[in-house]
């Protein structure tokens, strides 16, 4: 559904803008996103709800290791994409911060600068992006 997906990704782009202007996820983005679930509604999509729970086990394990922004995002696009297709795009997108990461770390030591120890980046981007991957193959 084209149009489903356009919602989609407009709300994962909003959700990547705003988390890397103001590091925050507006609670109205995820909750956009698990109404778009509702298109095109398919009961067992819905229990990709679940692939937010290790983030969800992180932030109470880990103090400052992730948003409630990122959990719910996580959360609302399982609810859309169901639980499979939510863990490969939780996969993709995870994958393709380590690569920032390491290209980030690669970069700083050819101009021979350090990469801050306590460097945040933002989640939303990523998992943005490996979200949408998933949508449009599948």
């Amino acid at each position: 559904m084209i149009l489903k997906g356009m919602f989609f990704s407009s709300l994962l782009m909003a959700a990547s803008y705003t988390d890397i202007k103001k590091r925050v996820i507006p609670d109205a983005i995820p909750m956009l996103i698990a109404l778009i679930s509702l298109l095109n509604f398919k009961l067992t999509n819905q229990f990709g709800i679940v692939i937010g729970l290790p983030f969800l086990i992180a932030a109470v394990l880990v103090e400052d290791s992730i948003g409630g922004g990122d959990i719910k995002l996580t959360a609302s696009a399982g609810m859309v994409l169901g639980f499979w297709k939510g863990i490969y795009g939780l996969i993709l997108g995870l994958s393709f911060l380590v690569l920032f990461y390491l290209l980030l770390i690669l970069g700083s030591k050819i101009r021979k600068r350090q990469v801050a120890r306590n460097l945040s980046l933002p989640l939303a981007p990523f998992l943005g992006i490996g979200f949408m991957i998933i949508y449009f193959i599948t």
